[in-house]
């Protein structure tokens, strides 16, 4: 047994930690595949001491995907609800192995790097399976890197979260700040010229230190309030001068482009003109069926429909309220709205929290631009949060 005062880890727990750490590297550079979901679940299944208990995690995420399998009742089409239901329950089976395990070890930082490096091999992997100078040309010309061993937006955003990791290390772990994957993975963001993984990471960067700086704030001090303004302005300039480079020419391009798209002034890009009509037809499918939806996984119908073209709607509220209507917004976003309440309680006790609350703050904003609802890499990460919040009950039983 462990204490509980000091935590001991064996040989089988450095497995299991080494078990997570290619589990996760292989669904980013194989994909989310049957055999790599069971293969790694049935190792962590046989070496620790797996014993099923029912915890909010389970409940929240069960209800979800249960309402998921209900909408097949009233779909349009059957088979396209059926296929991504049994998606998420076959990844949540898997992940509540891992829960069971990672919920009895009290050092979040310890799940958080596993997280972080990770990424970074899949970050290393990208430089061997494109070439250096591929990548580097790519950023040269402003031509976008394509997809290949995945998607280069779901590339981006795992290197994003390696740098917001990085970047909490160094703010509130010193001793854990590794610097050198910084300038590798701010070249990948700029060659997938993803704006989501760029809203992820600036967006990041300022939660943390915003919220480093209110938590330390002592009575009337105005110097946090002048460390926050000196910090934005700092970094204005310092998005304004990169934007200038051959290196973030391109994302600086299709951020003009997103902001013309939602402002209306300016050229909107290709890109941003298909996720706007393909929210509008959303949308109307919404007032069409706004309680329950036309059947979750069913926006691959009335897209073709209305466009020709079998896809997503590129953003995860509009889906699941074209598909499961208010229930299902509800159903699947109260998990998110309950994890941020809670969490928010503990922002000034733990620092730790800091991190959770920054990176759910960025899943709710950037799910605007992305439908992220049935991946196993998002219930990898409520996973995490849920953990998280688990040990802060234990720590903190006083907080209510």
């Amino acid at each position: 047994m462990r204490s509980n005062t000091s935590q001991k880890f064996t040989s089988t727990d450095k497995f299991l930690w080494i078990v997570t750490f290619a589990f996760l590297v292989s669904i980013n550079i194989f994909g989310e595949k049957p055999i790599i979901l069971v293969g790694f679940s049935l190792l962590m299944l046989l070496f620790s001491n797996f014993k099923l208990t029912i915890n909010k995690y389970h409940l929240f995420t069960l209800q979800f995907c249960l309402y998921c399998y209900a909408t097949l009742f009233w779909a349009m089409n059957g088979y396209y609800t059926i296929r991504i239901s049994k998606t998420i329950f076959f990844s949540l089976i898997a992940l509540y192995i891992y829960y069971e395990y990672w919920k009895n070890i009290k050092d979040i930082n310890i799940l958080l790097k596993i997280i972080m490096w990770a990424g970074f091999v899949v970050v290393v992997y990208t430089y061997f399976y494109y070439g250096v100078e591929d990548i580097i040309s790519s950023e040269e010309d402003g031509a976008r890197m394509q997809n290949a061993f995945n998607n280069v937006n779901t590339i981006a955003m795992l290197t994003a979260i390696v740098l917001m990791l990085n970047y909490y290390f160094f703010l509130f772990v010193k001793k854990d700040w590794t610097i050198v994957i910084w300038l590798p993975c701010l070249f990948i963001i700029g060659a997938t010229q993803s704006r989501k993984a760029f809203v992820m990471l600036v967006l990041g960067i300022f939660f943390l230190y915003y919220f480093k700086q209110r938590r330390n704030a002592k009575g009337d001090s105005l110097l946090p309030s002048m460390k926050i303004a000196a910090f934005t302005i700092t970094g204005i300039f310092t998005l304004i001068i990169l934007s200038q480079t051959s290196m973030f020419s391109g994302l600086a391009d299709r951020m003009n482009g997103l902001i013309a798209s939602i402002t209306g002034e300016g050229k909107e890009d290709a890109s941003s003109y298909l996720r706007r009509i393909y929210r509008e037809a959303a949308w109307r499918q919404f007032h069409k069926t706004p309680f329950f939806g036309c059947g979750i996984n069913n926006s691959l119908l009335f897209l073709h429909e209305e466009y020709g073209k079998s896809t997503y709607t590129h953003c995860n509220y509009a889906e699941l309220a074209a598909c499961g209507g208010i229930v299902g917004l509800i159903s699947y976003y109260s998990m998110y709205l309950y994890l941020l309440f809670k969490e928010l309680k503990y922002i000034k006790l733990d620092s730790s929290a800091v991190l959770i609350v920054t990176w759910l703050l960025i899943r709710l904003m950037t799910d605007w631009g992305a439908v992220t609802y049935y991946t196993l890499t998002n219930y990898f990460y409520l996973m995490l949060f849920f953990i998280h919040l688990d040990n802060m009950k234990r720590k903190y039983p006083q907080v209510r």
